[in-house]
């Protein structure tokens, strides 16, 4: 099996004695309460997903990041995962060697930080290099409001884990490698998704699954922090817990999901996701058109240009826009399908969004019925961002 990136993967996880240090001592501590951004990335870090980060990343990490995509030790890294929380006067409190309390989404400390350094962050400037953008109405960038002035970098040290509402999907990288092995799987491509399954989404994973360069799928959607118009979290994985039930042999397939918030920054938001999936023991990435796009900021195709320009030790499986052709009558792709554009159906989350909310009937040429009726069963999108 594929090691994880950087060699070794983190674990930061509390021990039962640090646990019961923790519960008579929390109270002492002074304590952080970030965006839900990176209340997920402190769980996510502790856990070992961004192996080799140990905490949150500090000025000499972040200021690579965003100008040369690499770590400072030369590990490419595209996504700044850093600690900015809302609350920046309290943080005149703080100095280098202090230990402080992450609070979680409810207010309940969490996890644990050991200061080694604040530093300004340019807000404008981030959005600029990290997104490409300073639109507010790019989701990513809007979310920088939210974010402090001053980071705060040291190692993480996670207590307990995040209650989540679809905990019971939540795989650490650890039990995934334990999956994989106990399987046989030596190659497992990793699929990213953030809605509930379509034909197209089908299409290529049994491709995918038919290659022998691999022996297993990993389904994983990212169901963290999304935003208004995104179908809801247990949606999502009820969707694709039947559709993998019903449709794929169980010694192929393993569904888990990814709480971390959705980075829509095109080909660097792809490349960080196919590193997160090393980790968690996938040697092939599956990148479509436009996999971490929106609206109109990206290249549809540059996510599969990125890893010609950085090798994170993981092999990009790379496919094209794939579409319900009626001549064909199947998903095809237009390397394989000759026919015009009218006789074409688009698998647009958007159309299948809108036709919820209006209460019509979802398209059968695109959507297993099982998956449609859950969809169908009401309350489904979410009205407002969460943060």
């Amino acid at each position: 099996m594929i090691e994880p990136y950087g060699g070794k993967l983190v674990d930061r996880t509390a021990s039962e004695t640090e646990v019961k240090r923790f519960v008579e001592e929390q109270r002492d501590l002074i304590r952080i309460r970030p965006i839900l951004d990176q209340i997920y990335d402190a769980e996510k870090i502790g856990l070992g997903a961004y192996s080799p980060l140990e905490g949150f990343m500090g000025s000499e990490d972040y200021n690579n990041v965003i100008n040369k995509s690499r770590l400072s030790n030369g590990l490419p890294w595209t996504m700044p995962i850093i600690l900015a929380p809302p609350q920046s006067g309290m943080l005149n409190e703080i100095k280098p060697s202090d230990e402080v309390a992450i609070e979680d989404m409810h207010g309940n400390p969490f996890a644990t930080l050991q200061v080694e350094e604040k530093f300004r962050i340019d807000k404008q400037e981030f959005a600029v290099k990290v997104y490409g953008t300073t639109d507010d109405a790019h989701p990513n960038v809007s979310d920088l409001k939210h974010f402090g002035d001053i980071a705060v970098s040291g190692k993480v040290k996670l207590y307990k884990r995040l209650g989540l509402s679809v905990a019971r999907h939540e795989l650490t990288p650890r039990e995934t490698r334990e999956h994989f092995t106990k399987m046989g799987w030596n190659n497992v491509a990793a699929y990213q998704a953030r809605n509930p399954p379509h034909l197209a989404h089908e299409y290529i994973q049994r491709v995918t699954l038919e290659r022998d360069d691999v022996d297993g799928l990993f389904i994983q959607p990212i169901v963290g922090k999304l935003k208004k118009g995104d179908y809801k979290p247990e949606v999502i994985m009820k969707a694709y817990e039947v559709f993998v039930e019903r449709y794929y042999p169980s010694d192929k397939v393993l569904l888990g999901s990814l709480s971390i918030s959705m980075r829509y920054a095109g080909p660097k938001a792809v490349l960080f996701y196919a590193i997160v999936r090393r980790n968690y023991g996938c040697s092939h990435y599956i990148v479509g058109r436009d996999q971490a796009g929106v609206g109109n900021y990206y290249d549809p195709y540059a996510g599969h240009r990125i890893f010609d320009e950085f090798d994170v030790g993981v092999k990009p499986l790379r496919y094209q826009e794939t579409f319900y052709c009626k001549a064909c009558a199947s998903m095809v792709s237009s390397k394989v399908c000759p026919h015009p554009n009218d006789q074409h159906i688009s698998t647009s989350q958007t159309k299948i969004r809108q036709l919820l909310l209006e209460g019509k009937p979802l398209p059968a040429e695109i959507l297993r019925p099982e998956v449609s009726q859950v969809l169908a069963e009401g309350d489904v999108i979410l009205t407002e961002s969460q943060y």
